[in-house]
């Protein structure tokens, strides 16, 4: 039978289980590695070491989603601000003449590009390319349904 080392093993497991290399903690130590593996063997260090690392993989995808998540509804919050403003705007200066109607109806016709996907809007021909105008009764509802956002 081996010799009682005086060390610390409550450190080592520390150590060991936040991830140092076994011939770091070996050599800090001043023991073999024969014996660093068979504490970690006895005490399942390993299975605790692979559970920790599995725990701070989760965490570290569940930040990523949220901050992936929180930038999509920022951006989508600032394109609803966007289309507000282009509307209020496009309703302040009803046009006056064919150009300007044109004008307006073009105007309409680039906020509705932007606004269908942004605001999870089908298109009004099912989906085939084709001009449409936006319908503003649908996007100044504020009971409208909200979109989310599946990763």
């Amino acid at each position: 039978m081996g010799k009682a080392l005086a060390v610390d093993w409550k450190v080592i497991e520390r150590e060991f289980l936040g991830g140092k290399t076994r011939s770091f903690i070996a050599s800090q130590y001043g023991i073999s590695l024969n014996t660093l593996d068979a504490r970690a063997r006895r005490y399942k260090w390993v299975t605790k070491r692979d559970q920790i690392t599995d725990k701070i993989a989760q965490v570290r995808t569940d930040t990523i989603i949220q901050n992936s998540v929180d930038k999509q509804a920022r951006y989508l919050n600032r394109i609803a601000n966007q289309v507000d403003h282009s509307l209020d705007v496009l309703e302040a200066e009803m046009p006056g003449s064919r150009k300007e109607l044109k004008d307006h109806i073009e105007v309409l016709e680039k906020v509705d590009r932007i606004a269908r996907p942004a605001l999870g809007l089908a298109t009004q021909n099912g989906g085939q390319t084709g001009k449409t105008v936006v319908n503003l009764a649908i996007l100044r509802s504020d009971d409208a349904p909200k979109q989310t956002i599946d990763i």
